[in-house]
């Protein structure tokens, strides 16, 4: 059997993303998304979260990247700048990589995100991040602790199918997914290319047997997020393709 997820990251990040998730989920494809904290639209996000968990799934999309403030009180200096906020994605990929990131940092940070969703009374189901940051060893071996200690099984794979060859990638993902062994996670993650307007098309065929996950970012006034939203937004295409391929779409914790 081929299982799909359809994930939307950033959900809360401002209002036109916000409005433009609830519409790829009202149009019928959309399955799960991920939702960002002390955003513009986080409200938001979780109000449609609390009334929809019956429908859909819903999880935290982590975030220590790209000029955010923290939402740990006390500041994780092993994260920010000198001016107090998140590292920008490729500087905080570096830090990460040469083990500049404190386990204690990560854990508090990870630890208020996490209730803060739970104290908004949103039922989380998974664990991804901005930036796919969680995948960097340092990172999730620090997840996975606290996972455990708050009761969320499923993370987020680093990425295995590609829609366009990207071998470089997959070969240090492959090495990334080591310390990933043990959590509940999908067999298959896809990430759309923003740039690939035929992703839709060419999905249906490449999602392996057993459960995949595939991520967009929806949104309309950015042509990247735009890109990634068509096809969710008017789905009658999309969905014939799923079910002529006999795709079978699901949400986190439908299976277990």
């Amino acid at each position: 059997m081929r299982s799909l997820i359809i994930n939307a990251d950033d959900f809360g990040f401002d209002t036109e993303t916000c409005n433009t998730t609830v519409d790829c989920f009202e149009a019928g494809l959309l399955t799960s998304a991920t939702i960002m904290v002390g955003c513009e639209a986080s409200q938001q996000a979780y109000e449609y979260a609390r009334a929809n968990a019956r429908r859909f799934s819903f999880g935290l999309h982590f975030n220590i990247v790209d000029g955010f403030a923290p939402a740990a009180e006390e500041c994780p200096k092993s994260l920010c700048d000198e001016t107090g906020s998140f590292r920008e994605s490729d500087d905080q990929r570096m830090a990460a990589m040469l083990g500049k990131l404190t386990v204690a940092d990560i854990r508090r940070e990870f630890r208020v995100q996490l209730e803060e969703l739970r104290d908004n009374h949103v039922q989380v189901t998974h664990i991804d991040s901005h930036g796919h940051l969680h995948k960097f060893p340092t990172i999730i071996y620090s997840l996975r602790s606290e996972m455990r200690r708050a009761g969320v099984s499923w993370v987020r794979r680093p990425q295995n199918v590609f829609l366009r060859p990207n071998g470089k990638r997959r070969v240090i993902n492959n090495v990334f997914s080591i310390p990933f062994w043990g959590l509940m996670r999908t067999d298959y993650y896809c990430a759309v290319d923003s740039g690939d307007e035929m992703w839709a098309k060419r999905l249906p065929e490449m999602v392996p047997e057993g459960l995949t996950e595939v991520s967009v970012h929806p949104g309309r006034k950015e042509s990247w997020r735009f890109n990634e939203a068509r096809p969710l937004l008017a789905p009658e295409e999309f969905r014939k393709a799923l079910t002529a391929a006999g795709i079978e779409l699901t949400r986190y914790g439908a299976e277990g």
